[in-house]
């Protein structure tokens, strides 16, 4: 969970607190340790959830009482692991059916007939096992949106059907920027206002010229991580910076389909072919310059400080499930603000605190990236970003959610 992945974000109504609250309440309905019960029993494909803090409480026989205290990570702010199980066979069922097909019957499985073949699969699936699935899922109210570690419509639906359940109300959520080409245009317009190109072009020269290893480091620690991290940073209307890192997608000549690259020196290259050549997609890293007094010299020295990463393309919309996804997203100073929590409370940290500080660290990019695209591309940030979108008819309203 706290680390690089991708996640999807839903809405939530307020005023759906009590009907959450009184769903854990009744956390036997829908627990992992009975999901898991149904799919051996009914061969069918299940799901449950288990508290934050125990996410194999299913495997333990006697598990204490659990009522939604156990899922609060502090006021109007909920996790839980959400839980998918499928009962397959996860050895190769079709090398079984024609094992026992040969052993049973003396023929392959595709020349048996009707009768046969269902003796045959009824002999696999009772060898089956419960395949599972889990992730983790955060509910914020005060927020109003709940976050799940997935990227796919199944797992999408699959935690709204679970609130729906409850009786609490969601409804969808879309990056929304004016277009559906917002994202290149972003891209496009950090690429083509790019700094230090001087010494990303002579990083690139070296590397046509030499091996990697044979290249020697810049005395410059700072200008060094520059070249050799990013094929283009800018600083933005906001005063911080993005810069374009691989993997990326590369349009040379236009209307040619864009190519995948991985160095950043090659892609910075590949950009400077011809006077068409565009970025279609790529990671992203947000950072803030600072700085500090050296306590050696007593002299003040900037510092690039890594805020947070993302991969930009035109796929950041689940449309039929109505999420919005935060493409390999981390938090690169999460560990490092952890130990300075950690130091500043005597009584050390809880669980419950690594969950509720990484949620509270997703808010704070979402609420940058949405300033820091809106400022860029010189939109109202009252307009866009983050906002409830129309799926199948159904119509939400701006205020149902705050950006």
């Amino acid at each position: 969970m706290f680390g690089r992945g991708h996640w999807a974000v839903i809405g939530i109504k307020q005023e759906s607190l009590n009907a959450l609250v009184d769903g854990l309440d009744n956390f036997a309905a829908v627990s992992q340790a009975d999901a898991v019960k149904l799919a051996k029993k009914d061969k069918i494909p299940t799901t449950g959830i288990n508290p934050f803090q125990q996410p194999r409480l299913d495997e333990i026989k006697a598990p204490a009482d659990i009522t939604s205290a156990d899922f609060k990570l502090g006021e109007s702010v909920f996790g839980f692991w959400f839980c998918k199980n499928d009962f397959k066979d996860v050895t190769h069922a079709a090398s079984k059916k024609e094992q026992i097909a040969y052993d049973e019957v003396g023929k392959p499985f595709k020349f048996l007939n009707k009768d046969e073949k269902k003796g045959v699969e009824l002999a696999v699936t009772n060898s089956a096992v419960v395949e599972r699935k889990q992730f983790p899922v955060l509910v914020d109210f005060t927020t109003g949106r709940v976050y799940l570690a997935a990227a796919t419509d199944d797992d999408v639906e699959a935690v709204a059907g679970l609130l729906h359940g409850f009786g609490v109300e969601t409804f969808s959520l879309a990056w929304q920027f004016g277009g559906y080409d917002w994202v290149t245009k972003f891209l496009n317009k950090v690429n083509s206002e790019t700094r230090f190109e001087s010494n990303m072009a002579e990083r690139a020269e070296e590397l046509q010229r030499f091996r990697k290893d044979e290249i020697e480091k810049l005395d410059d620690k700072m200008m060094e991580t520059v070249v050799s991290t990013f094929y283009a940073l800018s600083e933005l209307e906001t005063g911080q910076w993005c810069g374009l890192t691989t993997p990326a997608r590369i349009r040379i000549y236009r209307p040619a389909d864009p190519i995948g690259t991985q160095g950043v020196s090659l892609t910075f290259s590949l950009l400077r072919l011809s006077e068409d050549s565009e970025v279609a997609a790529s990671a992203v890293i947000f950072q803030s310059l600072e700085s500090k007094f050296s306590k050696k010299t007593d002299e003040e020295k900037q510092f690039r400080k890594n805020l947070f990463t993302l991969e930009l393309n035109d796929g950041l919309n689940l449309m039929d499930s109505g999420a919005a996804l935060l493409r390999g997203f981390d938090l690169p100073g999460f560990r490092k603000s952890i130990k300075e929590t950690a130091k500043s409370q005597d009584a050390g940290l809880e669980i419950k605190d690594y969950w509720r500080m990484w949620l509270d660290g997703m808010n704070e990019a979402v609420f940058m990236f949405v300033d820091n695209v809106a400022e860029t591309l010189g939109l109202n940030k009252k307009q866009f970003g983050l906002l409830p979108f129309a799926v199948d008819g159904e119509k939400v309203t701006r205020e149902a959610v705050e950006v």
